[in-house]
């Protein structure tokens, strides 16, 4: 998955070598075109976003005063939260240590919940996510990181129904020495449950900073941040 040279890559990610020691001059001379071109999209594509569009304030809080655990084990699959593919592709400086080293490994298989892309969408038409480049948009970024777009089945549907983790999660984080603050989280949503059962149907681990998700963890459900 090509990530935009603005994201700084973690030393032990896997990248394909090149064929040679040295590309040749009108090769790098396209990459940096290429590179350029995007970014320059990126700009022009994205005119207003409103403040915690994906409600992962509190959650990206939390994380901050905490020592995230490194990957134990690298997935060969996993399946990319809404927010996640929207820092890959508007802000990838916000992306963690483990989520860059999942998407910048070749091996590993990059999906995306078609839930993600309705979810997307939605914020779209409620005025939360202004972009001025509709036509192509979504085809566009699932093509320029290498996803596989994985649609909902029956199957899917029925986890959705027969889940039983309790609909919110409580977190907490530092704000002063011995003072913490504490929130519950509503994760009863449709996009943050129907996520959830897409990836324990598949089987995957959800990358995202989106501490709603460990409602699911007496379901099975894994996340990587």
């Amino acid at each position: 998955m090509p990530l935009r040279s603005s994201a700084e890559k973690p030393s032990s990610t896997k990248t394909k070598k090149p064929k040679s020691e040295t590309a040749p001059a009108s090769t790098a001379t396209k990459k940096k075109t290429t590179q350029a071109s995007w970014d320059k999209w990126v700009k022009e594509c994205v005119v207003s976003v409103s403040p915690d569009v994906w409600n992962t304030h509190a959650s990206e809080l939390s994380h901050g005063t905490q020592l995230l655990a490194d990957l134990k084990k690298m997935p060969t699959r996993i399946l990319l939260d809404t927010p996640t593919l929207d820092y890959l592709f508007r802000c990838p400086a916000r992306l963690s240590h483990n989520a860059l080293l999942v998407l910048n490994d070749e091996h590993v298989e990059c999906l995306l919940s078609t839930d993600s892309l309705l979810e997307w969408a939605e914020k779209m038409r409620a005025g939360q996510y202004m972009i001025s480049k509709e036509n192509g948009f979504f085809e566009k970024i699932l093509t320029r990181f290498e996803l596989q777009n994985v649609s909902s089945t029956l199957d899917v549907y029925q986890k959705y129904i027969s889940l039983k983790s309790p609909s919110f999660v409580d977190i907490s984080w530092e704000i002063a020495p011995d003072q913490s603050f504490g929130v519950r989280l509503n994760a009863d949503e449709r996009p943050t449950r129907m996520i959830a059962a897409h990836a324990l149907t598949l089987g995957v681990p959800i990358v995202t900073p989106d501490l709603r998700f460990n409602a699911y963890r007496k379901d099975g459900l894994k996340t990587i941040w």
